[in-house]
């Protein structure tokens, strides 16, 4: 006889118990990645629990039907495949190079799903009850049209769009997610300035600005992508973790998992 072991979802749980469950589920995720284990869907509805009543919390990540061992020499996997739930998942993975194969996908755009998870769940439940849909002022993040998506998130973070918690409740919870919108937009920041000084060491380079005539080679040149980003989980993790201590004060439960050593980039321990 099958056993097939029965779980709820992390939403359906309060608040605060909410949290914890998705702090732990990133904290097991990051090891799995360290270790080659690539999810490659990171979701809500991924986000599963063992028991809604017993403490501790036991959240589990759950459907791994798209899920690699990135070690495996004998899977045709190339680490430019986009795979995930379109509202949930990375900027830069909602983007035509990357759906063409050019965007590497990285540990640091599986973070970023768990950040619009959390975005997501504080807008849209409170205290296990689903209150909207979608959160407020999101409903084009629609999975018909994930270039759309794309560009409406990046809008979202660049306008610094306040978010709205589906209830008060929340308490300082919201405050994290919020502060996690900071984080995103600083590093979306981040990476177009790098970008854009690349552009212009580029078009300096370009002979056709050393003279008159039309340049030999094409007006037009391809910028590095992310293909040639390093996938680093490790300075990830420890800038994450970095930021949010500064927090810790205002959100109490940013400390519950802290790492113990921060000097240590990814030492951390799991914590219920």
């Amino acid at each position: 006889m099958a056993m097939v072991e029965c779980m709820k979802h992390l939403s359906t749980l309060s608040n605060e118990r909410f949290l914890r469950g998705w702090f732990q589920v990133l904290i097991a995720h990051y090891h799995n990645w360290r270790n080659g284990v690539r999810h490659r869907n990171i979701s809500l509805g991924n986000l599963m629990c063992r028991s809604e009543e017993k403490d501790p919390v036991c959240a589990v990540l759950n459907d791994w039907d798209l899920g690699i061992d990135a070690r495996d020499a004998t899977l045709t996997h190339t680490g430019f495949e986009v795979t995930g739930t379109v509202p949930f998942m990375a900027i830069d993975l909602l983007t035509r190079e990357a759906f063409d194969g050019k965007v590497a996908v990285l540990y640091r755009h599986d973070l970023e799903a768990f950040i619009w998870v959390l975005i997501w769940a504080v807008c849209c439940y409170d205290n296990g009850k689903m209150v909207y849909t979608v959160p407020k002022g999101l409903y084009k993040w629609d999975v018909r049209e994930p270039l759309v998506c794309g560009a409406l998130k990046r809008a979202f973070l660049a306008h610094s769009t306040p978010i709205e918690p589906a209830s008060g409740d929340w308490g300082d919870r919201f405050k994290l997610a919020s502060l996690l919108q900071v984080f995103l937009a600083d590093k979306v920041t981040d990476r177009q300035a790098k970008a854009n000084t690349v552009l212009r060491q580029t078009v300096h380079q370009h002979e056709w600005l050393q003279g008159p005539g039309p340049s030999p080679r094409s007006s037009h040149q391809t910028l590095p992508r992310e293909q040639e980003e390093e996938d680093d989980p490790e300075r990830v993790w420890y800038e994450f973790w970095a930021y949010l201590e500064q927090f810790k004060e205002e959100v109490p439960c940013i400390a519950d998992f802290m790492p113990k050593d921060l000097g240590k980039a990814g030492d951390t321990d799991d914590k219920q």
